[in-house]
């Protein structure tokens, strides 16, 4: 049975990614940045940039026996480089990268104890080719991807496989204010291809990147 923990399911793909892991029949303990009415009994709630919050994700690892992560949690912003206040520059690196370094530090370090474990990091096609009015968002999510390529070389030989997915647009508050919003990636088809890769049984070491 797969045990996954998500990351980022206040909303938009994350909330998604609970539901199909969910139909899948899989266990899923879904984060949570804020509590909320309705929030269900097995979650972790809290700001992963806040120490607590990785004291909670780790111990929830051990405690449900999380054999799959799915590193969803991201902010976006999308504006010309210097219309970037610091603080949102601060915020966006924070959040996308440094957080998440610490996040992973804690998944790996509890899936190398056990000697297995499957870590999917949700990035984003800005990490692979930016587009305008991307720029720290783009070298946040540039980060992400070599840091997961890096860690993939340091796992060989491990039983700890690391699969990152780069998202085109999608359909979700992100990018509600986009022209183009209707053309954009419905990101149920994001969530039923990250479902696939979590369940499938012929993932192998050699498959390191997804890009949708």
């Amino acid at each position: 049975m797969k045990n996954v923990f998500i990351t980022g399911c206040s909303r938009g793909l994350g909330s998604l990614l609970v539901k199909e892991f969910v139909e899948a029949n899989c266990f899923v303990l879904p984060h949570f940045r804020k509590d909320f009415a309705g929030a269900p009994d097995d979650c972790v709630i809290g700001d992963i940039r806040e120490t607590g919050t990785l004291e909670k994700i780790e111990n929830a690892l051990t405690e449900n026996d999380i054999n799959v992560f799915v590193n969803n949690a991201a902010i976006h912003c999308r504006k010309p480089f210097l219309e970037h206040s610091d603080s949102e520059i601060d915020s966006l690196i924070t959040v996308n990268i440094a957080s998440q370094i610490k996040v992973l530090k804690r998944v790996y370090n509890t899936f190398l104890s056990r000697g297995r474990g499957l870590i999917i990091n949700v990035n984003s096609v800005a990490g692979i080719q930016p587009a305008p009015n991307e720029a720290i968002y783009s070298a946040t999510k540039y980060a992400l991807k070599g840091f997961s390529q890096s860690l993939q070389i340091e796992s060989i030989g491990k039983n700890i496989k690391i699969i990152d997915v780069f998202p085109g647009a999608m359909k979700t508050d992100m990018t509600k204010d986009r022209e183009n919003f209707n053309n954009l990636i419905d990101p149920l088809e994001i969530a039923k291809r990250i479902e696939d890769i979590a369940v499938s049984e012929n993932i192998t070491s050699l498959e390191t990147e997804v890009v949708i």
